[in-house]
C-alpha cells in the first residue's frame, strides 16, 4: 500500500499550534473542507466519536484518528506535525506530535483496515519516524512516505 497516494503535500500541515485533541480535529476538518470538500462538522464529529471508543495514539508520539464518512467513495489522509505535543492517552502515556488522521467511506473494507496496518506499521519504525521529524517541508514528508517500504 503506497499512502502516499492517499496522502498529497496539500493535505500535509507542519508545525501547526493547537492546544487540544478538540483543535486538532477541527484543523484536520478545515484542512479536508479546503482540499476535499469534506464537511467540517461531519469530519471533526467522526474523529471525535471514533475517539471515544477508545485512543487512536499509537506511543512514540505518534497517532492515527481514523473514520468512517458517509458519502465519500475514497480514502483520504492528512498529516499533521504538531507544534506541541498533545495529550492523546496514548499507550505508554506519551503525548503525541505526530499525527495522521484517515478517513474512509462509511462501507470501509478490508483494504481500509491494511491501511491502518501499514501506517501502523511504519510509526512503529525508529528510523522512520526519526526521518519523519526532521522533515522541513510537505513535499519532504510526502516524499518520505512515498519512498518507505510499507506492508
Amino acid at each position: 500500500m503506497d499512502i502516499s497516494q492517499l496522502l498529497q503535500p496539500e493535505d500535509i500541515v507542519l508545525d501547526l499550534n493547537v492546544s487540544s485533541k478538540a483543535r486538532l480535529f477541527e484543523e484536520i476538518g478545515r484542512r479536508l473542507q479546503q482540499t476535499h470538500n469534506l464537511s467540517v462538522d461531519l469530519v471533526v464529529k467522526s474523529l471525535q466519536d471514533r475517539e471515544k471508543l477508545g485512543s487512536t495514539a499509537l506511543g512514540l508520539g505518534m497517532a492515527l484518528p481514523h473514520a468512517r464518512l458517509k458519502g465519500l467513495n475514497e480514502a483520504i489522509a492528512v498529516f499533521v506535525r504538531t507544534e506541541l505535543a498533545l495529550p492523546f492517552d496514548a499507550p505508554d502515556g506519551k503525548p503525541v506530535s505526530n499525527i495522521l488522521a484517515l478517513i474512509v467511506p462509511e462501507r470501509a473494507t478490508q483494504a481500509h483496515l491494511e491501511i491502518l496496518a501499514a501506517i501502523a506499521q511504519l510509526f512503529s519504525d525508529q528510523e522512520f519516524r526519526n526521518k519523519l521529524r526532521t522533515c522541513a517541508t510537505p513535499q519532504e514528508v510526502h516524499q518520505l512516505f512515498a519512498t518507505s517500504p510499507t506492508a
